[in-house]
């Protein structure tokens, strides 16, 4: 009997056992589920926070800045402009900007009639487009430099959107098209004098940093004009200059040259240095002025009487920014045998931009030297030579002497 009661009790405690390992095995299943459940939502957060295209406010590029003004014009394809460079193709200027999610763009047109005609022709066609260059691919890479193009053409009257993807193999896939849209002229996106281009930025990967060159094309029949931007820089760059030394200490009375790296997140290529005098800047006798572009180079002229402080030199750079490089192969070997006719007409796309802007440079003026400061400065520079030199010339000293009175009693003897 005895047995058979330390018999239950030993099969209660199996089972009480066994349902707590039950118990804690249920728990450490869910616990790493949803840890990996955690981790899953954040790696997709993240992916979807470095995915986010920058937002920025709306920059205006006039005629004045965009490349090609009036009349400036590239024939794409034929030899006849008859019929063509009409002021509905003709870029005024530009502005543009983007939340992160979309890029709006405004193309000011030289025509403001309201007269929809000039779209509703036989044999005509007109395009408003942009083409796009992703930073983080290679140069070369594309039509000429340009990764996408998007547009809308109209063709009798009726508009239709397409975005293609570009390949430096001469083939080009398209990604979304919108065929003959409903709205009329006066519309959202077609206006007296303006037209307005929006396009997803997640159906191009949602880039960090590219490029944009609007144009504008006009056709008839086989003849065709375009009317291209510069390329500009997306978003609008801040230049961050980094001189050497890092922090610039010059005294009264001296004068340096200071070297400096300019750049942006697009290029370090400088074409321009300019200050708010032109040349140079000045205050209180002291001077600083441009002594190289590439690679920046400043002259910095202290005089004794400047004030002694901290200098803020505001200048403006200009950057130089391309889509192509002549130092790398152009990728242009074909997979298929089929070239896109639009291929060859990207020879004369722009390849070249330029990014200005706004840096600072800072410099610290401090007193001249005192008596005691320049013999510091001459001993730590000279010093220790200086004492190898006495020590050798001391040691050169006591042999001759050491010799001179050996000699001396060897003679005597």
């Amino acid at each position: 009997m005895p047995y058979k009661i330390w018999y239950i009790r030993l099969h209660d405690n199996d089972l009480k056992l066994k349902k707590y390992y039950l118990f804690l095995t249920f728990t450490l299943i869910n616990i790493i589920c949803l840890l990996l459940l955690m981790l899953l939502i954040s790696n997709s957060l993240i992916n979807k926070t470095f995915a986010a295209s920058s937002a920025f406010d709306q920059v205006l590029v006039s005629d004045k800045n965009i490349g090609n003004q009036n009349n400036d014009w590239v024939q794409t394809y034929g030899n006849d402009s008859t019929h063509l460079r009409s002021g509905y193709a003709n870029i005024h200027a530009v502005d543009y900007s983007s939340d992160g999610k979309t890029l709006e763009a405004t193309l000011w047109l030289a025509s403001n009639s309201k007269n929809a005609s000039i779209y509703n022709q036989p044999f005509k066609k007109i395009k408003y487009g942009m083409l796009i260059a992703i930073v983080s691919l290679p140069q070369n890479s594309g039509y000429n430099g340009a990764n996408y193009n998007f547009y809308i053409e109209a063709v009798n009257g009726k508009w239709s959107e397409y975005l293609y993807q570009l390949s430096s193999t001469g083939a080009s896939a398209l990604i979304e098209s919108k065929i003959n849209h409903t709205e009329s002229f006066g519309g959202p996106t077609i206006g007296p004098g303006y037209v307005k281009l929006r396009l997803d930025l997640n159906s191009i990967h949602s880039p960090g940093n590219y490029g944009l060159s609007f144009y504008t094309a006009e056709s008839f029949k086989s003849n065709e004009v375009r009317d291209f931007t510069n390329w500009v820089a997306i978003p609008p760059p801040t230049i961050s200059v980094v001189s050497h030394p890092k922090d610039i200490i010059i005294r009264q009375g001296e004068q340096r040259l200071i070297s400096a790296e300019i750049q942006t997140p697009f290029s370090n290529n400088v074409t321009n240095i300019a200050f708010d005098n032109g040349t140079y800047f000045s205050s209180g006798g002291f001077r600083v002025s441009t002594q190289k572009i590439q690679p920046p180079l400043f002259n910095v002229e202290v005089s004794p009487q400047s004030p002694i402080g901290i200098y803020t030199v505001p200048f403006t750079a200009t950057l130089l920014i391309q889509t192509t490089s002549s130092k790398l192969p152009m990728l242009n070997d074909t997979v298929t045998g089929f070239v896109d006719p639009e291929f060859k007409v990207s020879k004369k796309y722009p390849t070249i931009g330029y990014i200005t802007g706004s840096a600072n440079l800072t410099i610290d003026v401090i007193p001249p030297l005192t008596v005691n400061e320049r013999f510091m400065a001459f001993w730590v520079a000279y010093g220790t030579p200086i004492v190898i030199l006495a020590g050798g010339a001391v040691g050169a000293f006591s042999t001759f002497i050491i010799d001179y009175l050996k000699n001396r009693r060897d003679t005597n003897k």
